[in-house]
Order: structure tokens, then C-alpha cells, then sequence
């Protein structure tokens, strides 16, 4: 009889102990939120200290170092390398972007600058490390942080930085886009005529050049993708040419003229002149030691 009560015990612990197992295996672990972009805490590099005088200076608190943020299966972006994002910090982001600003147009810097500044050493990726023209140059969806990808690839040149600035202000102008809208009024011009998904190959499948895009109404071909890249390049492409360059290409569709002129105006109602500054990005590029 004690044995039988014996085994009958150690069956039920057994039990017990699978049940036990059993719970653990299925719950779920849910982590505590991280903020990967918290302020680096111990021993600074030079990166830091330059990125703690341009919060300083300017307001902005620049990001080079986080995990890599895999977004979904398919889409992440990563931190650039050291060297690569010290350089992107001292000539991009403050010689020729925070600098020129406080300088020229403060009003503008103080009310429609990003607090946050992310350092992307990839660009944007929506299917795979080598995706192409799947990939997206910045981060923008966010009033209060803009993102600029691929400062592991670019080019520490005169030329390859004041491109680059283009690019900048591209993304830039999706936040204020989307911050303050580009009016129904701007919709309307070209409504209808937009290429989508074809904005890069026309009817006859040649491939679309600006010229074509400019007689149909847009800077280049990608703007006459949607609206919102519409807008964007008008911005691209006034911080790009000089002001007699954009009459010329704005003189060849009067819808192009209609849209140039209320977006030359929407910047200048916040505090910029994209034609001035176009002239002083020049300015300062001749000067970079490259």
C-alpha cells in the first residue's frame, strides 16, 4: 500500500511539475520600451562633443549611433560608420545646413527645424540590403525628427555635398508638407495628369528625361509621380538651379509656372527665400576644405 502511494505521488508531481513547464514555455515576453536613441551616457568621442554644441548652438540634437531598427520583415535602415557620420555631422548638418540658416533665414530655422536629426548609414530599405530603387534617401514622417540615409556612400566632395543638400531639403519639405499642407489650390493644377507608377518610362517605353516631365507640367520626372513629390521636387529643384535657370524650365508649362510660384511663396511666408538660398549653399560649398 505504501509503495502504491508512493508512486502515485510522484505521478502527480510529475504532473504537476508538466503543467508548470508547460505555462512558462507558452508565455508571451513582452520587454520594457527602449528609447534607442537615448542620450549617450560615459566616455565621449569626438562625434559627441560635436553633436552636444550643435544641441547647444542650434536646438538640434543630432543621432548617429542606435540598434538597427527592422521596421518590419522587409524594411530597417542602420547606423552609418563613425568616420562617415562625423563627417555628414560637421560639413552637412552644421556647415551646411544649421550654419546658413541661423544665419541667413533665423526665423525659419527657430519655428520649422527638426529638434532630432537621425544619421542613416543605409538608406531606407523596403526589400533587402541591395534593393535598389527600393529604398527611401530620408526619414521625414516626423514633425520633430528628419532622417537622411546613405551617409555611408556619399562622397566627401564640393559637389556630392551640395547635391546632397538638394536631397536635404527634398525630405525637409515632406514634413512641412505634412505639417502644413500644400493647399488644395496646389492639388488642382495638375490633377488628373499625374504618371503614378510610370513616371519613369513614357507611352512610347523611352525613358522620361526632365525635359519631358518639365513640357508636362513637373521639375522631373519623379515629381509627376503624386503631388507630395511634386511639391518636394519644386523645393529640390529651387535649392538645385538659379533663379534665371527655374524661369526658363517654369516658362515651359504655365501649370509648372502656377505650382513654382506657390511654393516659392509658401517658404516665404515661413521665413525663406529657396532662391537666395540656393545662392548661398553655393557659397558656402566653394568653401568646404574638399
Amino acid at each position: 500500500m505504501k509503495k502504491i502511494y508512493i508512486l502515485v505521488l510522484a505521478v502527480v508531481l510529475a504532473s504537476s511539475a508538466f503543467i508548470t513547464g508547460c505555462k512558462k514555455d507558452t508565455t508571451i515576453a513582452i520587454d520594457e520600451p527602449i528609447d534607442y536613441l537615448s542620450v549617450k551616457k560615459g566616455k565621449w568621442n569626438g562625434l559627441d562633443s560635436l553633436t552636444d554644441s550643435l544641441f547647444k548652438n542650434y536646438g538640434v540634437r543630432v543621432f548617429y549611433e542606435f540598434n538597427p531598427r527592422i521596421i518590419d520583415p522587409t524594411t530597417f535602415y542602420v547606423p552609418a560608420q563613425y568616420d562617415k557620420a562625423k563627417l555628414y555631422t560637421k560639413y552637412v548638418i552644421e556647415k551646411l545646413w544649421l550654419e546658413p540658416l541661423k544665419k541667413n533665414f533665423p526665423k525659419f530655422l527657430s519655428d520649422q527645424k527638426p529638434i532630432e536629426f537621425l544619421i542613416l548609414g543605409t538608406y531606407v530599405h523596403f526589400n533587402s540590403i541591395s534593393s535598389g530603387l527600393a529604398a527611401g534617401a530620408g526619414l521625414n514622417g516626423q514633425f520633430y525628427r528628419l532622417g537622411m540615409g546613405g551617409a555611408d556612400g556619399l562622397a566627401f566632395t564640393k559637389a556630392s555635398l551640395r547635391d546632397h543638400m538638394c536631397t536635404l531639403y527634398h525630405e525637409h519639405a515632406h514634413q512641412l508638407d505634412q505639417k502644413f499642407g500644400r493647399s488644395y489650390a496646389y492639388d488642382r493644377v495638375s490633377q488628373g495628369s499625374y504618371y503614378q507608377l510610370n513616371y519613369l518610362t513614357k507611352p512610347n517605353g523611352q525613358r522620361r528625361t526632365d525635359n519631358d516631365a518639365q513640357i508636362d507640367g513637373f521639375f522631373t520626372p519623379y515629381g509627376g509621380f503624386a503631388p507630395e513629390e511634386d511639391f518636394a521636387t519644386s523645393v529640390e529643384s529651387m535649392i538645385r538651379y538659379t533663379r534665371a535657370e527655374i524661369q526658363t524650365i517654369v516658362a515651359k508649362n504655365p501649370k509648372l509656372a502656377t505650382k513654382y510660384q506657390i511654393v516659392y511663396k509658401f517658404y516665404l511666408d515661413k521665413g525663406i527665400d529657396l532662391h537666395q538660398m540656393h545662392d548661398i549653399l553655393d557659397q558656402v560649398t566653394s568653401t568646404l576644405p574638399f
